[in-house]
């Protein structure tokens, strides 16, 4: 059953003109995300839908950000399709409201990145 949908956009410009980048990118991504945002260069469309699909995760809790930006880790599975995993208060939160999984989607093309999170919980 669904329990709340998030969405969110993002221009990518917005990124390029952050003062401090490394300072931004070490307090809002996990050492895996930056694992996999070095791998891919540091292409500004993967940090954006990166930082969109935080930000849809934490709208689809209908929390907004109420924890840390690493408490929610964005994965690859094993076919690449984003998934979503959870630490410390994002985590709790998600058990106190019986979600039982994350699915999301990742989009982007040219100035913005977008993502979509549906949380979904047992019936």
């Amino acid at each position: 059953m669904i329990f709340n949908i998030g969405i969110d956009i993002v221009e990518v410009e917005r990124f390029k003109n952050i003062k401090r980048f490394d300072s931004f990118l070490k307090r809002v991504f996990t050492q895996k995300e930056l694992e996999y945002i070095r791998s891919k260069n540091f292409n500004m469309l993967t940090i954006a839908g990166y930082f969109a699909a935080k930000e849809a995760v934490a709208k689809a809790l209908s929390t907004g950000i109420v924890f840390g930006f690493k408490d929610i880790e964005i994965q690859k599975d094993t076919n690449g399709c984003p998934k979503v995993k959870l630490y410390n208060r994002a985590k709790e939160i998600c058990e106190n409201l019986k979600i039982t999984n994350i699915v999301l989607s990742i989009s982007h093309q040219n100035s913005v990145a977008v993502a979509c999170a549906i949380a979904e919980k047992e019936e």
